[in-house]
C-alpha cells in the first residue's frame, strides 16, 4: 500500500506519523539523555533516538477514527494501568484489569501487522460512491467518516473494522487466561517492535505483563531469556534504557513456560 500524503500544511491536522507501539509507553524506556538505545536490524546498528522518532511509527496507514478515536481509547486505558503498575498502586492484573491488557495488546499486534502490510484499498461492486475533492475527503476522515471515491474504499478507512474484529477475536480466544505482573530487581527488559505470538507487554525497563503466569518477581535467566525472546521476534528493532547492559540468553530454554497466542493475525 502507497502512503497517501494529505494536502500541503495538512490543513486538517491528520495523524501521519502513527505510533505502533505508544509514545508513552517508549518514553518509559528513556534514558537520562531522553532517548532510548534502538538497534536497526537493516542497519545493524544501535542509535539514541527519542520516543516521537518516526522509526517507531507507521506512515498513515490507519485512518484518524483508529487513531484518535479506536486507539486512544484502549491506548489511555492501558497507560493508565501502566502508571498504576510503575507506582504501584496496582499490584495484580484483575477482571478489569485483564480487559485492558488484552484489548492493549490485541491493539500493539494489529498496528504492527498494519504497519508490515498495509491495508488494501475495497472495490465495492454496486457502490459508485462519490467523487470527492482532496480536501472534501480530509475533512469526512477528520470527522471519522468512511466513504468511496469512485466506489473504491481505501483501506486504511477499515482499519477500525479489523482491530475490533482481531480483538473480539483474541479476547474470545483467552477468556480462561490470566496475566502475572512481572518485576526485576536488577536487570532490565528489551522491548521490540512487537512479541508477535508471545503474550509479554513490556511496560518499563524492570516490569512486565506476562500471560499464563502469576506475579512474579524475574531472576537474572527468566530476564534474559524474555529479552532473547524479543530479540528473535523482533521484526525491524528492538530498544531498551541501554543495550550494552541488558542480558541475553545465548541458549534459548525457557525456564518458565511462556504462554504463545495460537491466534496469527
Amino acid at each position: 500500500m502507497k502512503f497517501e500524503p494529505t494536502q500541503p500544511g495538512n490543513p486538517h491536522r491528520l495523524t501521519v506519523d502513527q505510533h505502533v507501539f505508544p509514545k508513552a509507553g517508549i518514553q518509559r524506556f528513556t534514558n537520562s539523555d531522553g532517548n532510548v538505545e534502538i538497534f536497526i536490524k537493516k542497519l545493524n546498528r544501535v542509535l539514541q533516538l527519542r520516543p516521537n522518532n518516526p522509526i517507531f511509527c507507521a506512515k498513515r496507514v490507519w485512518d484518524q477514527k483508529t487513531e484518535a478515536a479506536v486507539g486512544k481509547h484502549i491506548e489511555d486505558r492501558f497507560q493508565a494501568l501502566a502508571r498504576a503498575i510503575v507506582n504501584g498502586t496496582v499490584t495484580t492484573i484483575g477482571i478489569l484489569e485483564k480487559r485492558v491488557v488484552e484489548e492493549f495488546f490485541s491493539l500493539w499486534r494489529a498496528r504492527h501487522k498494519f504497519r508490515l502490510e498495509g491495508l488494501e484499498d475495497v472495490v465495492l461492486h454496486g457502490i459508485a460512491g462519490d467523487s470527492l475533492t482532496k480536501d472534501q475527503q480530509e475533512i469526512l476522515e477528520r470527522k471519522h467518516v468512511m466513504y468511496a471515491v469512485d466506489g473504491v474504499m481505501k483501506g486504511r478507512l477499515l482499519a477500525s473494522v479489523h482491530v475490533f474484529g482481531y480483538q473480539n477475536a483474541f479476547l474470545q480466544d483467552n477468556q480462561s487466561m490470566q496475566w502475572g505482573i512481572a518485576r526485576s530487581y536488577s536487570d532490565e527488559f528489551i522491548a521490540p517492535d512487537c512479541f508477535a505470538d508471545m503474550m509479554i507487554i513490556p511496560v518499563s525497563p524492570r516490569i512486565a505483563i506476562v500471560a499464563d503466569q502469576p506475579d512474579m518477581i524475574l531472576t537474572h535467566d527468566q530476564v534474559a531469556v524474555i529479552n532473547q525472546q524479543a530479540i528473535a521476534r523482533a521484526s525491524d528493532y528492538y530498544f531498551a534504557r541501554r543495550l550494552a547492559l541488558i542480558p541475553v540468553a545465548r541458549k534459548v530454554r525457557l525456564p518458565f513456560e511462556l504462554r504463545f497466542s495460537n491466534r496469527q493475525y
